[in-house]
């Protein structure tokens, strides 16, 4: 079937780079936003007062755009977003989106080997249907808050009580001069009890494990993204196929490994006093840089401290009329409850029957590269890759994607590929890469871009020296791969009328 039409579906980071990429290779390419403007995670209805990107805005820029030099280290909400509008209108993406309309349906024409009929609903509560030969998913998994059903909920409601996700919380209003209870131990949940610090009457947060937290920089002076973003760093944790040096540090080389992350440790616990506030996470930092890893806000532990954060470390058991009852026992008084407890990740438009090849009971995504499944023709997904520069893998998986489509890549069969899935997933499950549905790469940023630079036919970036191996990821280093898949082609070709004549 000849693939002209590409349906995307979502607006934000992913959807823009799969959008562009398939725009620039001459497709015929129609997005679906169901909110009202791009920026998916960013856009204005879903990020709280003063989120700020939590990697710097060098490395989350996309390879061939980047951010503005007069961006701040770690750009603001609002900031991201005007870079992504601009992105969408230098790319000539804007004029293909049509917002406010949500895909309701996905069903395959012919098990898909004809392509899609995507079933949408307009603002206006109107269903049409519009027929694709090719549809790339790009919600990604940050789609569905996931809010618990906690007994009690519905009377906390209607008792004038409020329930909210982060993504809800927009206005400091909604918390001001209010006792509030945040939930969660994340960034999104650590960010907003900051909020809460400063505006409620009261803040308290409610977790069942902590997590490890890192400083912006180690000692007061060495930036992170030196310790945590390089090539030398992601040795140090495991691959699913390792090259000589990996296998050697993860079997002969492995006190040397246990050092490195033990150190670290120690430099967090000294530097947070986690010892004395009793936060020093359960899980050991190797165990945990794969996926739970994040940013400390500027003052958090001293908030802790200082009680201007009250911490509980156990969970809510019920909602009770004016607040919440814990497990420990405690009753603590709320006017407002926010959820920081991540999200569900569901695909409730896609045709059950594919539904289910792609995503398990478990909640786990089946899917080669984290890209296709070969069990469903002509369905692709970006975005579903969770670690430090969405933009950058973004860009790349949408650059294979359409090799893929265009019969670029030399794939295994159908059935090493399905074995292929197994086995890695079962590899990620039992080495803490089992986040987000089994889509987290944090600590295999560099392996991954690698894996599908390789099966593109390119070299790998930032290798060879050891002040290569030391630098923090670069996302420019990745700005011409276009360039290089075009004159790859270009040298089959020519070999290919050599070998007719």
């Amino acid at each position: 079937m000849l693939i002209e039409k590409i349906c995307v579906i979502g607006a934000g980071i992913s959807g823009l780079a799969a959008a562009k990429t398939f725009i620039e290779e001459g497709y015929e390419v129609q997005v679906y936003e169901k909110q009202a403007s791009i920026g998916g995670v960013w856009e204005k209805s879903r990020r709280y007062p003063g989120v700020t990107t939590q990697t710097q805005g060098r490395i989350y820029s996309y390879p061939d755009y980047p951010m503005p030099n007069s961006y701040p280290e770690w750009p603001s909400g609002e900031q991201v977003n005007a870079y992504l509008e601009s992105y969408a209108n230098h790319f000539g993406v804007s004029e293909r989106i049509q917002f406010n309309t949500e895909v309701i349906g996905l069903n395959a024409i012919d098990d898909g080997y004809k392509g899609w009929v995507v079933t949408l609903r307009t603002s206006e509560g109107n269903t049409i249907t519009q027929n694709f030969n090719f549809v790339v998913i790009c919600n990604g998994i940050y789609h569905i808050p996931n809010i618990p059903q906690v007994p009690g909920i519905d009377t906390f409601k209607e008792s004038g009580g409020t329930v909210l996700h982060t993504t809800q919380v927009n206005s400091i209003a909604q918390l001001k001069d209010k006792p509030v209870v945040v939930v969660g131990f994340g960034k999104s949940a650590c960010d907003i009890a900051m909020l809460a610090a400063e505006h409620a009457s009261k803040c308290h947060m409610v977790f069942r494990k902590t997590n490890w937290k890192i400083p912006i920089f180690f000692f007061g002076l060495i930036n992170f993204k030196f310790l945590l973003f390089t090539r030398f760093t992601e040795a140090m944790t495991p691959k699913y196929k390792a090259n000589s040096i990996q296998t050697w540090l993860h079997s002969k080389g492995k006190p040397l490994v246990k050092l490195f992350w033990r150190l670290n440790e120690a430099i967090l616990r000294n530097s947070f006093k986690l010892d004395a506030l009793g936060l020093v996470p359960e899980k050991p930092l190797i165990n945990s840089i794969n996926a739970t890893v994040n940013l400390a806000p500027k003052n958090f532990y001293n908030h802790i401290r200082s009680q201007k954060i009250h911490k509980h470390k156990t969970s809510i058991t019920r909602f009770v009329e004016n607040g919440v009852k814990l497990a420990s026992g405690e009753k603590l008084n709320a006017d407002v409850v926010v959820f920081g407890t991540g999200f569900r990740q569901a695909l409730p438009f896609l045709e059950d029957k594919y539904r289910r090849q792609c995503l398990d009971e478990e909640g786990y995504f089946h899917l080669y590269r984290n890209l296709i499944n070969p069990n469903v023709p002509n369905l692709g997904f970006v975005g579903y890759t969770v670690g430090y520069s969405t933009s950058l893998t973004s860009d790349i998986s949408a650059r294979w994607l359409v090799e893929f489509v265009k019969g670029n890549l030399c794939l295994p069969s159908k059935e090493k590929l399905v074995a292929e899935i197994k086995a890695d997933l079962e590899w990620r499950k039992i080495h803490g890469y089992d986040g987000y549905g089994g889509t987290c790469i944090f600590g295999s940023n560099f392996y991954y871009l690698d894996t599908l630079l390789h099966d593109m036919g390119l070299p790998a970036r930032q290798i060879g020296s050891i002040g290569a191996v030391m630098q923090p990821l670069n996302p420019q280093a990745y700005s011409n791969v276009r360039t290089q898949l075009q004159d790859l082609q270009c040298s089959r070709n020519f070999s290919s009328n050599l070998l007719e004549v």
